[in-house]
């Protein structure tokens, strides 16, 4: 199988920085090609760092559209 283009939409990956909704993008690492891609990541709305993120779509170059995606992999502060 040629994984030269294979395509970031449909997999799951983690952000490294926070997207910032209209504000701006963060950064997701997607697993992709045999080993783990970095993305410039935009969502609708705010999205913080090690939120899981479902990739919708390809916007071209290294940039792509997110969503958020089951819970976020870090701990929550409890008070």
């Amino acid at each position: 199988m040629d994984t030269a283009h294979a395509s970031p939409i449909g997999r799951l990956g983690h952000l490294t920085v926070a997207t910032r909704g209209a504000a701006g993008p963060g950064e997701v690492v997607v697993p992709i090609r045999g080993g783990s891609e970095t993305f410039t990541a935009y969502s609708a709305v705010p999205l913080p760092k090690g939120q899981q993120v479902y990739v919708v779509e390809d916007l071209g170059g290294r940039d792509v559209t997110v969503v958020g995606w089951g819970e976020r992999q870090d701990p929550l502060l409890t008070l």
